[in-house]
């Protein structure tokens, strides 16, 4: 962000989208289900649409809480740990001539950056927490009533079908241009349900969840750009020539220099600035609904809808501009052209005299955030007296996502630069267009009963990625991934209930130099998406590592 050079404007617009929007579209198949915390639902791979789980049918399938009779309580612990890596290589020809051409040296090249320390946006507390152990652990659960001899069901449970988030730690991390801590929740607290018995073969239901949604996150910024070079070699080129105006002019006809001129130039590889975002929402409503059907005692069909919800998020931003950016701009304002681009449109001056400290803007904000409607069919087959199958498949309508829009309370330093070249942007508004896409997935369980106390299951999900391969980063590992689930049920006298259930996903990518427009693209004067790694190869992966363990009775 303290850039210097005619079109620094080009990759900053986008900053805070490049953040924010890849950190909440990385739920779309990477981590959304993962911490709801079922063990059913898990070691069956979450294929379980027509084999809804207990109290969980709430978020899985509404209508089969109707099987649920009399009072029953279900309560659970989820236990996570996540691996997030990112393997930079080397560049394409084009960079690689820049590099050598202006004697630059890129940080991130063939370098890897690792990390499992978990870092949680927790309710009403701003910014990221660093977990304390090793594990994340999250106690869940619900209760059910069924007035007797009554076809109708209630329930509420507290659940979180999403969550996710680490940081990097090392000051030096390869890939703290895009995330050096970020974390994304939604944590259901209350959902009023119902499930109703219509025929012997019929059940609906449905749900309203209410929750809270919450993101944070941090980066530091550089700006591969030719432009930058450009710019820096301008700057240098006045300053062995002495064409600078003298420093102690006041009022100079025109200053490229900065304000010290002994100060470092801003090149495309210099840390820029650093950017903090934080925002939640208290209430955010779903709705769900599901039916189901059952012929017969050994096939039942299931289909649920979860509609599209929006979420307000408020908020606040901090950008700290490095000295490059302050020294460059705040001297471009002080002379008589910065004065008159300023007295024809608004222009960065800088923030020398910011009043939160030189080169700091802060304020409110609000974003906009869309979860996607989702749909799930699937069948469940007894097809043996102790074996059963299911198969789910599943749709998100990512496709939504052509663009986002986030709100400032003023205008900044940065959109002052973007409105100038962008029609996404004003001076208090910015919108970025996603083009994600909506995807089709399967999901695959077998349940064997050993005995009559004991099952056995496995699970198994393709996890197909909404997001292009073009659009892919390094803020989160989003490429396609594969769940792996294993679990058991023991049933215990007075129908009490155990399941236990392990999970193991791996996500990978491969993006070679110049393929993603969010991170490594090469193309200077049409990429205006924040590109840290410009030209750069790059492989990234994810593993998750799930216990979940569920206990359900009657009360």
């Amino acid at each position: 962000m303290n850039v210097i050079g005619p079109k620094i404007n080009v990759p900053l617009w986008a900053l805070v989208f490049s953040v924010l929007v890849n950190s909440f579209g990385t739920q779309a198949a990477l981590v959304e289900n993962l911490t709801m915390g079922n063990a059913k639902a898990l070691s069956l791979g979450n294929a379980v649409t027509a084999d809804p789980p207990s109290i969980d049918s709430i978020h899985y399938n509404p209508a089969g809480l109707a099987k649920l009779k009399g009072r029953q309580l279900n309560l659970k612990v989820l236990a996570a740990s996540m691996e997030f890596e990112v393997a930079f290589g080397g560049h394409d020809d084009k960079t690689r001539q820049i590099l050598d051409g202006f004697e630059y040296h890129d940080e991130a090249a063939h370098r890897t950056s690792k990390t499992s320390t978990i870092g949680l946006r927790l309710p009403y507390d701003e910014g990221v927490t660093e977990w304390p152990l090793p594990v994340l652990i999250m106690p869940m659960g619900g209760a059910s009533y069924s007035p007797p001899g009554s076809d109708v069901t209630f329930a509420t449970a507290a659940y979180a079908p999403m969550a996710a988030g680490y940081i990097r730690e090392d000051e030096d991390d390869p890939a703290r241009f895009m995330g050096e801590y970020m974390s994304m929740a939604t944590i259901t607290y209350f959902s009023p349900s119902i499930g109703v018995q219509l025929t012997e073969h019929w059940s609906v239901g449905a749900s309203i969840n209410f929750s809270w949604q919450g993101v944070t996150a941090g980066t530091s910024i550089r700006v591969p750009n030719i432009a930058l070079a450009w710019g820096e070699l301008l700057t240098r080129r006045l300053q062995e020539q002495n064409a600078c105006p003298a420093q102690d002019d006041p009022m100079p006809l025109a200053n490229l220099c900065g304000l010290d001129q002994s100060l470092a130039r801003m090149g495309p590889y210099t840390n820029a600035t650093q950017l903090e975002f934080d925002a939640e929402s208290g209430l955010v409503a779903g709705i769900n609904i599901g039916a189901l059907w059952q012929p017969n005692d050994w096939f039942t069909w299931g289909v649920v809808y979860q509609f599209e919800r929006k979420a307000n998020l408020d908020g606040t931003y901090r950008l700290t501009y490095h000295d490059e950016w302050v020294n460059f701009f705040g001297g471009l304002h002080q002379s008589n052209l910065g004065q008159g681009i300023n007295f024809l449109l608004p222009f960065p001056d800088g923030q020398v005299d910011s009043p939160h400290g030189r080169g700091i803007e802060y304020g409110k904000a609000e974003i906009e955030i869309i979860t996607p409607a989702h749909f799930s069919t699937g069948i469940s087959l007894q097809a043996a007296p102790r074996w059963k199958l299911n198969i789910d498949v599943k749709w998100t309508d990512w496709g939504v996502w052509d663009g986002l829009s986030v709100s400032f309370d003023q205008p900044l330093d940065f959109t002052k630069l973007a409105t100038l070249v962008s029609a996404y942007s004003e001076l208090t508004e910015l919108t970025i267009p996603r083009h994600y896409k909506s995807v089709w997935n399967w999901a695959f369980g077998v349940e064997y009963q050993y005995n009559d106390n004991l099952a056995l299951r496995f699970g198994y999900e393709p996890r197909k990625s909404s997001i292009p391969d073009d659009k892919q980063d390094v803020l989160l590992p989003v490429g396609d991934a594969e769940l792996f689930g294993f679990g058991v049920e023991y049933t215990m006298r007075n129908d009490r209930l155990l399941e236990v259930a392990l999970g193991y996903v791996h996500a990978e990518a491969s993006v070679p130099a110049n393929t993603s427009t969010n991170a490594n693209s090469s193309d200077d004067f049409n990429n205006f998406i924040y590109n840290p790694y410009a030209g750069t190869d790059f492989s990234s992966q994810m593993n998750a590592y799930l216990l979940e363990v569920s206990y359900s009775a009657p009360f």
